[in-house]
């Protein structure tokens, strides 16, 4: 048996190895960013609000935090049921500024707003887009009184 021989079974084995090692992210980037974007953004900005420790906003936090939360729990539902893994999301689209929380928390709430406006809404969905939109919604008029 020569080297050419040999040469051939193990580059096809390691081309096939290549490929299951890398076909699941290949799968999860062809899932269409939208939801998993919104997913992502609402995750950071409620971690900038829990940041943030003024006790004069803390009532608008609190419930800003909540409709997020509801945000982000409907729109897994629509994600999972447009064929998205909604524990697979992107980094958030933009960095943040730890020392503005508030500011950056609805920076990434628009965004998420936009992303959930450009997802589709299956009709077994019965609303979730919608909800969604007004949780995010909520969120930021519970934040207005201090930067709008």
């Amino acid at each position: 048996m020569n080297m050419r021989t040999l040469k051939s079974p193990v580059t096809a084995a390691f081309v096939l190895l290549t490929l299951v090692i890398l076909a699941p992210g290949t799968q999860a980037k062809a899932q269409g960013p939208a939801y998993l974007h919104a997913i992502s953004d609402l995750r950071s900005a409620r971690e900038y609000l829990q940041r943030d420790a003024s006790p004069e906003r803390e009532h608008a936090r609190h419930h800003a935090i909540d409709e997020i939360t509801a945000a982000i729990q409907d729109i897994k539902v629509a994600a999972a049921d447009d064929g998205k893994n909604p524990w697979r999301t992107p980094p958030p689209q933009s960095g943040g500024d730890p020392d503005a929380p508030i500011h950056t928390a609805i920076r990434l709430l628009k965004e998420a707003r936009s992303d959930v406006d450009h997802g589709r809404d299956m009709p077994q969905n019965n609303g979730l887009r919608e909800r969604s939109v007004d949780h995010i919604d909520k969120a930021l008029r519970e934040l207005q009184p201090w930067f709008f």
